[in-house]
């Protein structure tokens, strides 16, 4: 018996459905930076396309979490999809600071997609002067 492989199409097929698989992870990690200054430190975390109402920011027993879910757009339904890496996805990053935090004074602001929390450190976590007499 012969059988022939179109090798054009068969690839092309190969191709397509490879690069439409969901192969990315459910939940994902939004990219952060924190810098520590001497009365707080600041964390600001990549969120494109998140809303603040999908957002959830919690401090408990002494860990700082972002939490929250990026809603997908609607996809086109006139055309073939090439590529689909922009799905809803889960998201969640605890942070646990080397001192003692202020929890009642954190805040949050969410523009333009960068999320920026001000986590002030508790007075005996601040840095002071020691007068001798």
């Amino acid at each position: 018996m012969l059988v022939r492989l179109d090798y054009p199409q068969t690839f092309n097929n190969l191709i397509e459905n490879i690069l439409t698989q969901d192969f990315a992870p459910r939940h994902s990690h939004p990219a952060i930076d924190i810098a520590e200054y001497e009365n707080e430190s600041i964390v600001v975390a990549e969120l494109p396309g998140v809303k603040k109402d999908e957002l959830r920011i919690t401090f408990e027993n002494d860990v700082l979490t972002v939490a929250g879910e990026r809603k997908p757009y609607e996809m086109p339904r006139d055309g073939r999809v090439l590529l689909n890496e922009m799905r809803l996805r889960e998201f969640s990053r605890s942070i646990e600071f080397p001192h003692a935090i202020d929890g009642d004074k954190i805040s949050a602001d969410l523009q333009n997609g960068i999320l920026k929390i001000v986590v002030p450190k508790a007075e005996s976590a601040r840095p002071r002067t020691i007068e001798v007499k």
